[in-house]
């Protein structure tokens, strides 16, 4: 076994240590009194929803709002949130004092208890989401000597992506994994762009200083983002340019790989690159979609719907890594 393989299973490794942990205190949620909508770590309501939710009936969801008081007690971290709303009687309403761009307001919203269909509409999506992005993970690595550039390229993508869906099961509460959320979602645009150079071709060969420099630029926007983290509006600045800049290198993968129908890739051949086309208009453009549209908007539209396609992708991957490389 090489060293960098040993390196990846060690990595995936941790990665399923990670999603343990959060599936286990992803649990508390179910049955349990909610607002009707998420608050994350630093207060702020992050852009996911489901209908029936407070204020997305009336087209008034609180996302991207910051909590700054419950029923006129301060709130200083979403367990402040939480607890208070738990002591409020079923039907009764709760005050939130909540602000946006300097613009504060106050909104009476009832409590909610979260099901178990929203369980699995959520977290049961992160988790499978996770689970076949850390699958994909091992293949690539397992695989990687039949195509180095391409199988780092996926085994890349399917890291970081693992990472962002499994600890999205502890954004909402305790928090605990808040960081490394946020890590993996400023390195997610130069783990697609990494996809983008090697896939279907290898455009990194004879370039040997281009991969350092789109992780030099992720690691960067991950340490302005740690930095930034508990400071509400400059938080969403932040999170909003690391969704939007997925969008380009999501087009730039699908475009590659249909002008690649006519000549495919002999680790791929016709059907799995035929595979691969679909899944990253499934898995991984729809939700860049969805995800560009949500950041350009400054997050009124909600994101969790992109979890119930992601899982597309690392699936039709995984089914075209595993093909033979004939038409």
């Amino acid at each position: 076994m090489t060293r960098s393989a040993h390196i990846g299973r060690v990595l995936s490794a941790l990665l399923l240590a990670v999603g343990l942990v959060a599936v286990a205190e992803s649990l508390a949620w179910r049955g349990a009194r909610f607002p009707g909508f998420f608050v994350m770590p630093n207060r702020v309501v992050p852009s996911v929803g489901l209908p029936g939710w407070s204020g997305v009936g009336e087209g008034r969801p609180l996302y991207q709002q910051v909590v700054l008081a419950v029923d006129g007690a301060k709130a200083g971290d979403a367990a402040d949130v939480y607890r208070a709303v738990a002591l409020h009687r079923a039907g009764t309403d709760v005050e939130y004092m909540v602000a946006r761009e300097g613009a504060v307001e106050s909104r009476l919203l009832p409590p909610r208890t979260f099901g178990a269909g929203e369980y699995v509409a959520i977290f049961g999506m992160y988790l499978v989401c996770g689970i076949f992005y850390l699958a994909l993970a091992v293949l690539a690595v397992e695989r990687r000597a039949a195509a180095p550039a391409l199988h780092g390229g996926l085994a890349a993508l399917a890291w970081v992506g693992a990472a962002f869906a499994l600890t999205a099961m502890d954004l909402y509460g305790p928090g605990r994994l808040f960081r490394l959320h946020a890590a993996a979602e400023a390195l997610l645009p130069a783990a697609f762009v990494h996809l983008a150079l090697v896939c279907p071709g290898d455009r990194v060969r004879g370039r040997p200083g281009l991969l350092p420099l789109v992780y030099g630029v992720g690691i960067a926007l991950a340490a302005v983002y740690q930095v930034l983290l508990y400071e509400p509006r400059a938080y969403t600045v932040v999170h909003d340019v690391c969704q939007a800049l997925i969008v380009p290198p999501a087009f730039a993968v699908a475009i590659m790989l249909a002008l690649a129908l006519s000549d495919p890739p002999s680790t791929l051949g016709a059907r799995g690159t035929r595979r691969l086309l679909g899944g990253t208009l499934v898995g991984i453009v729809a939700p860049a979609i969805v995800l560009g549209i949500s950041g350009a908007s400054g997050g009124r539209v909600p994101v969790n719907a992109s979890a119930w396609v992601s899982f597309v992708f690392p699936l039709a991957a995984i089914l075209s890594l595993r093909a033979p490389a004939r038409s």
